[in-house]
């Protein structure tokens, strides 16, 4: 995954992201409050060479010299004493520790660095004030058996390095590491199943998803417009979604460039996915540029007076041209917009597949592109056949899909039904796109 995508899942996921987060540290929370909890203190013991003082001994640097000689050889053999039963029971003894030496002895480590004669004892205890007086114990008295072990006059002695109480102590488990750990525990937690819900989640939100699979371009990428939602105009206001219904314009006149684009039909995979206010804001755009342009309200399942802000009241319309039962020029409206006329679905057929894809349709698109531009706004494709239907009269089909709703599957679906229905599928319209889109 690359690092947009990775800003573009966290985006997306935030909350899943988040309550993987939450998760995490109330995990590490749990197991800091439950787990019990120990303190290790750690204190040093030197192992240094004992010469007696006598100015009058001519050797006595030679002595010296062969004590610490020996002082080096020895101290790898006194690891063992600080982790012994014996010293752990004399601890025992002096503290009056209710415990076992073979217990005590367990919660004692010792170890010493190469070419050092420091030994570093660890104790681990309930509380660190134990910790701390336990440990400084099991160096006096391992100090007391070394004496005992190799004598009163050996040359080597153990001795602690710092006094009793000075020994650090550090909380096992430790809170901030328990937290740390829990919040990177919870973050990857999070990612996984964002990674995961993205994997399942088939809608499509980007127009390279949308391409995909529809096995189309995508040729326009509509953001959320509040002013069309507020039944503003969207094309007077500073608002990007009329600038992306320009940019869309732009592409459609390179979408079929041997023959020119003349008609063709607007639809989508399901209802309410936006195909009317695509075709009659777009029809508005084209006009606005200095087409010609007839919109076609072909949803002949509803008793609709028109498509878009322009409406026409019980006035015929297409379901009437096509029974013909009226002229072309009876249902042709006209519109606030110079260049744009509208036909209006008219009364509800018992047979709007049928009427859509007649020869009598067919004639109907071939007159009004002979000179205009014809957008017809139809149903979605996949509850009826009626887009399908047109689709070979026209140039082609303009497919609305509404990022975050619309499936891959369904424009997959909706992509082979057009073709097998002998229609020619355009491109994509992804509604509803994010920003970033393009």
């Amino acid at each position: 995954m690359t690092f947009e995508g990775l800003l573009e899942l966290t985006h997306r996921r935030i909350i899943t992201i988040a309550a993987g987060l939450v998760v995490g540290l109330v995990i590490g929370i749990g197991f800091v409050w439950l787990y019990p909890v120990s303190y290790k203190a750690s204190a040093d013991a030197y192992v240094r060479a004992v010469v007696p003082a006598n100015d009058t001994a001519p050797n006595q640097a030679d002595e010296y010299y062969s004590a610490s000689q020996l002082a080096n050889q020895k101290v790898k053999a006194f690891v063992p004493v600080f982790t012994s039963e014996a010293v752990a029971q004399g601890v025992i003894d002096t503290l009056g520790l209710d415990t076992t030496p073979a217990a005590l002895s367990r919660s004692v480590s010792a170890t010493n660095e190469d070419d050092t004669l420091t030994i570093t004892v660890t104790v681990t205890a309930p509380t660190a004030e134990d910790a701390r007086i336990i440990v400084d114990e099991v160096i006096r008295q391992s100090a007391e058996q070394v004496r005992r072990l190799e004598g009163e006059d050996s040359p080597v002695a153990v001795v602690p390095m710092s006094p009793s109480g000075l020994s650090t102590t550090s909380r096992s488990p430790s809170i901030l590491s328990c937290l740390g750990i829990g919040a990177l525990g919870g973050v990857v937690l999070g990612y996984a199943l964002a990674l995961a819900r993205q994997a399942s989640d088939r809608r499509v939100r980007s127009a390279a998803v949308a391409a995909a699979a529809a096995g189309r371009p995508v040729l326009g990428a509509l953001p959320y417009s509040e002013a069309v939602a507020e039944g503003r105009d969207a094309l007077q206001d500073a608002d990007q979604f009329g600038e992306a219904l320009r940019k869309l314009r732009t592409n459609l006149r390179y979408a079929n460039v041997d023959a020119g684009l003349h008609s063709f039909v607007i639809s989508a995979p399901q209802h309410g996915d936006g195909t009317s206010v695509v075709s009659s804001n777009l029809a508005r755009v084209m006009a606005l540029s200095g087409q010609e342009v007839v919109l076609i309200n072909g949803d002949l399942r509803q008793s609709t007076p028109g498509t878009g802000p322009e409406r026409a009241e019980r006035h015929p319309g297409l379901s009437e041209l096509l029974a013909g039962t009226v002229t072309l020029e009876a249902v042709l409206l006209p519109t606030s917009v110079p260049g744009l006329q509208l036909i209006p679905a008219g009364e509800i057929p018992p047979n709007p597949s049928e009427l859509l894809g007649s020869e009598r349709m067919s004639d109907v698109v071939t007159r009004l592109s002979s000179d205009r531009v014809v957008i017809i706004d139809t149903p979605p494709v996949l509850p009826v056949t009626d887009a399908v239907a047109l689709a070979p009269h026209t140039d082609g089909v303009l497919v609305v899909a509404r990022s975050g709703r619309t499936t891959k599957d369904q424009l997959s679906h909706v992509a082979e039904s057009i073709r097998q229905g002998g229609g020619c599928m355009l491109g994509v319209i992804l509604n509803h796109a994010p920003q970033t889109a393009s």
